[in-house]
């Protein structure tokens, strides 16, 4: 009885909690409705997230009407209406007036604010505060107003803000002081000209930009808050585009604000300590401060107590008796002229221009971006053009004039390719001469002990005809050979234009000769002749998987039993790599053309000079050299070097789809879909994941196993690494239905939408600690 009697009690004062509530608050204003300042009367959400009301700052008369976090303590304010005209004492009201419109009035019935829309219809207007903190005045279920359209100082996640092309201004305003709501000095928006940037102004002044968006996260802000994931851009659906931001955890209360004292700020609800955690801050130091060091200069913060900026190489302060106080706003100027810029005939310079790179670099504001091939010949035919660079997910950027804002990084950002002077250049190479005969030194040391290696195993190899190197099991042309045993081999030449090199051929010969497994290609042998370098393989009679999957004809040869064996197959090979090998080692490459196929279509894993080996304990790395294949590329990977076990994990993912579709990641370059990845998620998001499965084996293919090797392949690709499954989870979802699958999530974007599929290598990233393999030793 008494407990009944405790419950009933609670039960009765959360009642009159409710109760209470809802007489000092509502959840819609309509004609009629009147929220009165001195009676503390609010509208609230109907989630109970937020709350519009009146409210005061530093015990001031003026009294203002805002919107605030309702189920957060503390004056956590996203909006303010009549930010240029408080109202004097607590007379105030808001109330929907004879026109429609939403409006606040003072105690004189004066209107101090109003929605001011033309098309409001007095007796059908209605206001409501949406759960996302969004204020709408509606008529006839047609939206005619809202907050986020007008916002004040903060971004809020579901806001669309335009991008270029739009008259309507979206910028966001700072209050002029802690206390005064007014508009201060700062804005903060998307920079409406040229590549989609954020960039916070003071007046007319840049005093702090993003870096431009790649397609996945804005590249001046590295390692920063969720600047690095959350923002998507999107297309209107009339030609226009709109950056949105979602949090990665639905449940996250965040926002953005450009503060009164000009920092852009993200901030995010702590829950256990219940405050707000700044999490991003801009400028983060004197390097982030809009061209701190003038043109063709270069700020780095890791100077270790010199001068902060420096003129890149091939250029000399302006003002050298500024410069040497500190000033270094008067920026730098060349050394020696470009082609263009002098007269040879007076023997002022001879050779032509080149090249300076510069790696981790922020890029320089006021980029374009150029449709070709070519970004270095296209940059050099244009005697304007002073810089380039090429960026994932943008192309060729290029820059005409000075350059400015320019800063380094010590980790990640990009490389940038400065024009200078063949003179320039020169000595540059002279002070290099110590690190290129180095270098010399070491190739020639190589060079000795593979021909040592060839001499000492030449007993044991038939001289076999050689083939292209990217191609070797998908042309026609790879010929088999024999061993004097009797067993047949293929041969395998690196391209020269392949980028690799004697550190990859020593590192795939090296590396898998200590693997054995029954979904792993076995080595014969190697042979090195000048600049020959093969690998000898066991011969695949059914060469890579490419050669059936994406041939129209062959591809009917992978029926359903067929391609889920080739899956679970690739799915074990890359768990012995990862877990039960003597040497925990990432692939780093797997693509279809890397998977062949023996003579009952078994699937072997091959190509292992991309391979990286970790130590016991080591579950991520950074390299200086992301190499790999476009549309296979984990996003961390491809954008800031970071790879592990789970990058291979996403490369099996885009394998897991191609297989099931019959159709490669990057063949969707000219549709409305980013890649295979976009395409699978919208038909999974539709309910029309069997849309996805290659037409051949639609129907006979079991719909459950089919559908659930589909949700794999969308876990498997996930944005972010953390939630990706590891290579055990995966092969225990394959082969145990039992097993509960977890819902994947949006993918926001593929760092390689739109890419050829092709190899590729790229500079600028962190540097690793290389381990050198000098012993082949069978497992």
């Amino acid at each position: 009885m008494a407990s009944n009697r405790i419950s009933f009690q609670i039960f009765l004062f959360s009642l009159l909690s409710l109760i209470n509530l809802f007489s000092s608050a509502r959840l819609r204003i309509t004609p009629g409705d009147i929220i009165r300042d001195e009676e503390r009367q609010t509208l609230v959400s109907d989630g109970l997230n937020f709350a519009m009301g009146f409210f005061s700052l530093d015990n001031s008369s003026s009294r203002y009407v805002g919107i605030w976090y309702y189920n957060i303590p503390g004056p956590a304010l996203i909006w303010v209406a009549n930010r240029r005209h408080p109202i004097n004492g607590t007379g105030g009201s808001i109330t929907i007036a004879n026109d429609g419109n939403l409006v606040l009035l003072d105690g004189a019935m004066n209107t101090v604010w109003s929605t001011n829309v033309s098309s409001a219809h007095a007796n059908s207007s209605s206001a409501l505060l949406r759960d996302d903190g969004n204020l709408v005045l509606s008529s006839e279920k047609k939206e005619l107003w809202q907050s986020f359209e007008n916002p004040t100082d903060t971004y809020m996640p579901g806001m669309k803000v335009p991008v270029g092309g739009s008259t309507v201004n979206y910028a966001f305003t700072s209050w002029k002081s802690a206390t005064d709501p007014s508009e201060g000095d700062y804005t903060m928006g998307v920079d409406p000209e040229g590549l989609p940037q954020i960039v916070v102004w003071e007046g007319g002044r840049r005093r702090w930009r993003s870096g431009y968006w790649d397609g996945r996260l804005f590249q001046g802000v590295p390692m920063a808050g969720t600047y690095l994931y959350g923002f998507t851009l999107n297309g209107d659906g009339k030609g226009g585009r709109y950056f949105i931001y979602n949090p990665l955890n639905g449940t996250d209360k965040v926002r953005f604000q450009v503060g009164w004292d000009g920092y852009q700020r993200e901030f995010r609800w702590n829950e256990d300590e219940k405050r707000w955690t700044e999490i991003q801050k801009g400028p983060l130091h004197e390097c982030d401060v809009y061209n701190k060091c003038g043109s063709f200069a270069a700020c780095d913060v890791a100077s270790k107590g010199d001068p902060v900026c420096a003129c890149i190489r091939g250029f000399e302060p302006n003002r050298w008796d500024e410069w040497v106080k500190g000033n270094w706003s008067g920026g730098c100027t060349r050394l020696s002229p470009l082609k263009a810029q002098r007269n040879d005939t007076y023997g002022v310079g001879v050779g032509e221009d080149g090249f300076l790179y510069r790696r981790s670099m922020k890029l320089p504001d006021f980029a374009r971006v150029r449709d070709t091939n070519d970004c270095e010949r296209d940059c050099l035919n244009n005697a304007s053009c002073t810089a380039y660079a090429y960026v994932i997910g943008i192309g060729c950027m290029v820059w005409y004039g000075e350059l400015v804002d320019v800063q380094h990084f010590q980790s990640g950002g990009n490389t940038l390719h400065i024009r200078l002077a063949n003179s320039d250049l020169d000595d540059g190479g002279k002070k290099n001469k110590v690190a290129i005969i180095s270098g010399v030194v070491a190739g020639l040391i190589c060079l000795g002990i593979f021909v040592w290696l060839v001499w000492r195993f030449k007993g044991q190899l038939k001289v076999l005809p050689t083939v292209s190197a990217a191609s070797c099991y998908k042309n026609s042309d790879v010929l088999p050979g024999k061993l004097p045993s009797g067993e047949q081999i293929a041969v395998k030449r690196l391209s020269r234009r392949s980028g690799q090199g004697l550190e990859e051929f020593k590192n795939e010969m090296m590396l898998i000769a200590k693997l054995q497994h029954r979904n792993l290609v076995r080595l014969m042998g190697c042979s090195i002749q000048g600049e020959e370098k093969l690998l000898v393989y066991e011969f695949m009679p059914n060469k890579s998987l490419d050669c059936f999957l994406f041939d129209p004809v062959k591809q009917t040869q992978l029926d359903w039993p067929r391609r889920f064996e080739i899956i679970e197959g690739i799915a074990r090979g890359l768990l012995y790599l990862h877990r039960d090998s003597r040497l925990r080692i990432i692939h780093r490459d797997l693509k279809t053309s890397n998977i062949l196929l023996d003579e009952n279509m078994n699937p072997k894993i091959s190509d292992f000079g991309l391979a990286r080996i970790f130590g016991g304990n080591q579950n991520e790395a950074n390299t200086n050299r992301v190499v790999g294949t476009y549309g296979y590329m984990a996003p961390e990977y491809a954008m800031e070097g970071l790879f592990s076990v789970k990058s291979d994990v996403y490369s099996f993912g885009v394998l897991l789809l191609e297989i099931l579709s019959g159709r490669r990641n990057t063949s969707f370059r000219q549709s409305d879909d980013s890649s295979l990845i976009g395409y699978a998620w919208q038909l999974w998001n539709e309910h029309r994941e069997m849309e996805l499965v290659d037409p051949c084996i639609r129907d006979p293919s079991p719909k459950s196993k089919a559908r659930r090797c589909i949700q794999i392949g969308m876990l498997c690709v996930q944005d972010s690494a953390a939630h990706r499954p590891n290579m055990s989870a995966v092969v225990l979802m394959l082969e145990s239905e039992a097993t509960t699958l977890p819902m994947p999530r949006q993918p926001l974007i593929t760092s390689m939408s739109r890419s050829d599929d092709r190899e590729f290598y790229m500079d600028g990233l962190d540097v690793s600690n290389d381990l050198t393999i000098t012993m082949v030793v069978g497992r």
